[in-house]
C-alpha cells in the first residue's frame, strides 16, 4: 500500500508541476517572471494540498491540516538548500547535486505530507469524538 501511495505522490507531483508550469507560462505573458513565479508557487501549494488529500492519502481535508501544510514546503526548501549547499561545497557539480538532493527531499516531503494529512488527522478525530460524547452527557 505504501508503494502505491508513493507512486500516487509522484504522479500528483508531476500533475502539479505541469499545471503550475502552464499557469506560469500564461501569467508570464502579462506579469514579470518573479511575480508569475510567486503566484504559481502559492497555487502549487494549494493544488498539492488538494491532490495529496484527495488522491494520494485519501485523507479528510481540515482547516488544521491546511494551515500546517505550507510548513512542508518550507521544510522541503530548507532541507534541499542545505543539502545542495553541502554537496556543492564538497565539490559535487550543481547539475549533479540537484538530482541527488531530490533523492532526499522527495521522500522527506512524502513523509512530512503523510504526517500532516494522515497522522495529524488521526489524532484530531478521537478528540472530536470525545468532545461529542461529552456534550451528550
Amino acid at each position: 500500500m505504501r508503494t502505491s501511495r508513493f507512486a500516487r505522490f509522484l504522479a500528483g507531483g508531476a500533475l502539479n508541476t505541469a499545471v503550475t508550469y502552464g499557469f506560469f507560462v500564461v501569467l508570464s505573458w502579462w506579469l514579470p517572471p518573479a511575480v508569475a513565479y510567486s503566484a504559481v508557487f502559492l497555487l502549487g501549494i494549494a493544488l498539492s494540498y488538494v491532490v495529496n488529500s484527495v488522491f494520494v492519502f485519501r485523507a479528510r481535508a481540515s482547516v488544521g491540516s491546511a494551515v500546517r501544510y505550507p510548513a512542508v514546503y518550507l521544510a522541503q526548501y530548507a532541507a534541499g538548500l542545505a543539502l545542495l549547499t553541502l554537496l556543492t561545497r564538497i565539490g559535487v557539480d550543481g547539475r549533479a547535486a540537484l538530482p541527488l538532493t531530490m533523492c532526499v527531499t522527495v521522500p522527506l516531503t512524502f513523509a512530512m505530507t503523510r504526517h500532516v494529512l494522515v497522522k495529524a488527522a488521526s489524532r484530531e478525530q478521537p478528540a472530536k469524538r470525545d468532545a461529542g460524547s461529552l456534550s451528550r452527557v
